[in-house]
């Protein structure tokens, strides 16, 4: 564990189960709103426990949505990107948008390459140099 985060542990107010008298344990992550160190905290549960059930249908209900969010985005973005295209390709913008315009297509193109992740800010920023360059360095 690292300087910065605390380990926890808690006993459910509910069943008030334990190390030594537990089913299942479950594990979270947050901040401690005092010191602003991460904290990790293992709270010890019975099978049968009211928290320990809510918590999961909600973690159950988390994965249904993230899934289905998924399945849409899968469906919606081709869509969007050829609406985004076809605008691109009727060229109806000024030449002061067309950098803008290029560097969206091409950020649009490397999500669309994989949809399971996300674009990385090191990829972002190679596609917006290449639409907008850094500065030369000044010579003295």
């Amino acid at each position: 564990m690292s300087a910065d985060a605390e380990a926890r542990e808690e006993t459910c107010p509910d069943c008030q189960a334990g190390p030594d008298n537990m089913d299942v344990r479950t594990f979270s992550i947050g901040k401690d709103p005092d010191t602003g160190r991460t904290t990790t905290t293992v709270t010890w549960h019975l099978e049968d426990c009211p928290s320990y059930t809510v918590q999961q249908i909600l973690l159950e209900d988390g994965v249904r949505r993230a899934e289905e969010r998924t399945e849409w985005t899968r469906q919606e973005f081709p869509a969007a990107q050829e609406r985004l295209l076809d605008l691109v390709m009727r060229g109806e913008f000024d030449a002061t948008a067309k950098p803008f315009v290029a560097a969206l297509v091409e950020l649009v193109e490397a999500q669309g390459e994989d949809l399971g992740r996300f674009v990385t800010p090191d990829r972002w920023v190679e596609i917006l140099n290449k639409h907008f360059p850094p500065d030369e360095e000044p010579t003295a």
